[in-house]
């Protein structure tokens, strides 16, 4: 985790930021003039994040932006403000800015940002594998086309299919890109606190409300708000969540005057809510509400032609982790790994992976390796390989538009191969 850079004239209250720093975890680094942050920005990571001042001695905080940006450098910048000059503040945010937060609010306000822009930092520099299935190619199509809206989303899908890295790609493609992506998981919000944690309390609203605290919501504003397993939240949350979508409005558990936040709502589940619904567990018109635009995520055993792509990437991760050189997985334990279940999906394959290159003392993953459950699919091995490679060929000559030497070269085997293939198989597609 890198540094919070801290650029305030006020000796006082740039030594009462970093103290507070401190004691939330963050590093930090203070300098008090515009010539003193320059020579801090040259030695710059990655990771850090700049809190900078609007008036200093010797320039102005939007200046400094403006040079950081100039210099090819995306770290996030956060502005510091007085009251009377909350005007220039949103100016700076044209430049590139993050946000502002008042001097007066700092204490209120600088985590939950500060949080949220860690956790974007850390999505971004974990790698991604794209899926090339063909049901995979259109979810990457249906997410540009609903990216560009401002609809709510809802994603179905069993759990371990990678529902949230699909709200995080609708969200990095969308216009509010640059705002906060706040992901809360339903399920382990309690019923006693679930309408605090959305949406904030006043001091005193409850046992233990010793201060003040903002919701998910207010983190989110201007931003998205991935709600997964959406179903487990309670009825009267569910209430309120509807009216904070259709007014735009929320009130904090405890207060007594409404707040305006704009956010836009990715909800996720692995439940069938229309039977919640029929179980007067969860509100029609809520459900209405989310599902403006939907997206289904077919399972693992679903998409097949994924899984070896899959688990090579898995694999190269792991070998990175625990400083290995496994090379692949040999032909057996190929043929067991397509012919699983895979019944937690995407999740269930990279834990396997892992644990099977972490078992691995030669360069090859063996099958006894392999951490499998009972594989109901065992018996019929053979068959469920066949179909697999019957379908990848189909999808070839497709995409090839029937040309065998084309789709010879996007299956990877020579052309002999593929048209003895397609005699074995019986393929029949017109050139």
């Amino acid at each position: 985790m890198g540094r919070v850079i801290v650029i305030e004239d006020n000796l006082v209250f740039a030594d009462y930021v970093c103290r507070l720093l401190a004691s939330k975890g963050f590093k930090s680094e203070a300098t008090y003039t515009c010539n003193g942050a320059r020579k801090l920005f040259v030695k710059m990571q990655e990771d850090d994040i700049v809190l900078a001042d609007l008036r200093l001695p010797d320039g102005d905080g939007i200046t400094l932006l403006e040079e950081l940006r100039k210099q090819g450098r995306n770290n996030p910048y956060i502005v510091m403000t007085d009251y009377d000059e909350v005007p220039t503040a949103v100016r700076s945010m044209k430049s590139g800015a993050e946000d502002y937060i008042p001097k007066k609010l700092i204490e209120d306000n600088l985590f939950p940002l500060l949080r949220t822009l860690r956790k974007r930092m850390e999505r971004h520099e974990a790698p991604i594998y794209e899926r090339q299935s063909a049901a995979f190619r259109e979810i990457d199509h249906k997410t540009k086309l609903v990216a560009a809206t401002d609809m709510n989303v809802l994603i179905l899908g069993e759990s371990g299919t990678g529902k949230e890295h699909i709200a995080e790609k609708i969200h990095a493609r969308s216009k509010r890109a640059g705002k906060p992506f706040i992901a809360v998981d339903c399920g382990l919000l309690s019923k006693e606190l679930a309408a605090s944690a959305l949406f904030g309390h006043e001091k005193g609203a409850f046992t233990g409300a010793e201060r003040k605290r903002p919701g998910v919501w207010e983190e989110a504003a201007g931003g998205t708000l991935f709600l997964d397993e959406i179903g487990n939240l309670p009825l009267e949350v569910q209430q309120m969540l509807l009216r904070a979508l259709e007014a735009k409005r929320y009130r904090p558990t405890g207060g007594s005057k409404d707040k305006k936040a704009d956010v836009r709502i990715i909800a996720a589940t692995n439940e069938d809510l229309l039977t919640a619904i029929a179980e007067k567990r969860f509100r029609t018109d809520l459900y209405q509400r989310l599902k403006e635009y939907t997206i289904q995520i077919p399972p693992l055993r679903e998409c097949r032609e994924d899984i070896m792509p899959l688990a090579n990437f898995f694999l190269k991760l792991a070998n990175d982790e625990f400083e290995k050189q496994v090379k692949g997985f040999d032909v057996e334990a190929r043929k067991r790994m397509l012919t699983y279940t895979w019944g937690g999906n995407v999740r269930e394959l990279k834990r396997v992976v892992r644990m099977a290159v972490l078992h691995t003392e030669g360069n090859m993953v063996l099958p006894d390796t392999l951490e499998l459950e009972r594989n109901s699919l065992a018996d019929d091995i053979p068959q469920a390989i066949e179909d697999l490679e019957r379908q990848q060929i189909l999808r070839a000559l497709k995409q090839a538009g029937g040309n065998r030497t084309l789709a010879a070269e996007l299956l990877g085997i020579g052309r002999t191969t593929l048209y003895n293939k397609i005699r074995l198989y019986g393929i029949k597609y017109k050139e």
